[in-house]
């Protein structure tokens, strides 16, 4: 798995960056195995921002390039790095070498996809499209048993009501895109593309586009969503390493762990890291996105 970290490589890379932003480490809770939960804060003027990364154990380069990022950033804002929101899915993708079921080594230790479970806005209900999360235990999207019911969920969950972030940027892979929330007022939307287009201008190696599709949009229990809609949080999905580059390295390497993480991470790395740049430097620049009750009139056009 060269050139990726251990876990216990990946929490020293975690201590060394906060030491050279003249930052500190701070602990917010623990995994269900008792690994602790890592955040990197870096005083700043202004309101927080927070970038997360490695909510799916196997998406190791999302670790990368928040830790580069906590080394680039110059924001007028408080700064918030969550490198590895999942350590024991990180810990489990080392042990099996990155081999075996996508499920094994995406979820927590409770086999829960930790981004289907987060409380959606206003009661919304489970949707059956594909991906939006599954109610079996046994499938790579389980929901879990109930709304923030994983230990790395409602930690996060309490450190974000503690900081109130103003913008913030959820790092995966392997899909090369960006994922807004589910909005449905027109000015959010086009708030948001304003935002993608923020983002493509300063990667240097491959340029997400927005992945937006109003009558199709659902909510799934995803961390954007409930940033966005609870918190007042700016907030996307970035998706690191494209699927045509995936499908190429193949050729070199293959195995699951290489689906989701570059041979070379080096350039997707640094492209990235200046698109969250980008991407929370135009948010700070916005208004807080105004709380919208569900009930309120829907103005996209197709949205359900």
């Amino acid at each position: 798995m060269n050139p990726y970290p251990s876990p216990s490589q990946r929490d020293e890379q975690v201590r060394q960056t906060a030491a050279a932003i003249g930052g500190e480490v701070v602990p917010y809770g623990e995994s269900v195995e008792g690994r602790p939960l890592l955040a990197i804060r870096k005083p700043g003027d202004g309101p927080a921002v927070l970038v997360c990364a490695n909510i799916h154990g196997i998406e190791y380069i999302s670790a990368q390039v928040a830790l580069r990022f906590a080394r680039i950033a110059d924001l007028p804002a408080e700064v918030w790095i969550a490198p590895c929101l999942n350590p024991d899915g990180y810990a489990a993708t080392w042990a099996a070498e990155g081999a075996g079921r996508l499920g094994a080594l995406r979820k927590n230790a409770n086999g829960v996809d930790l981004n289907r479970n987060f409380p959606m806005p206003w009661g919304a209900k489970p949707s059956w499209i594909p991906g939006a999360g599954s109610t079996h235990p046994d499938d790579a999207t389980w929901r879990g048993p109930a709304p923030a019911s994983e230990p790395e969920v409602s930690a996060l969950i309490a450190l974000m009501n503690r900081i109130t972030p103003w913008a913030g940027v959820n790092l995966h892979s392997f899909m090369g895109t960006l994922i807004p929330p589910r909005v449905l007022h027109l000015a959010d939307h086009r708030a948001y593309a304003r935002l993608a287009r923020a983002v493509r201008a300063e990667q240097t190696h491959a340029r997400y586009r927005r992945l937006c599709f109003p009558p199709l949009d659902v909510f799934t229990g995803e961390q954007e969503d409930f940033q966005h809609h609870i918190l007042c949080t700016w907030a996307v999905c970035m998706e690191t390493f494209t699927l045509p580059a995936s499908l190429w390295q193949r050729r070199r390497r293959k195995g699951l762990f290489w689906r989701f993480n570059p041979i070379d991470p080096a350039p997707w790395i640094t492209s990235d890291a200046a698109g969250v740049t980008a991407f929370l430097a135009a948010a700070l620049r916005l208004d807080r996105p105004k709380r919208r009750p569900g009930a309120q009139p829907r103005l996209l056009p197709g949205v359900q």
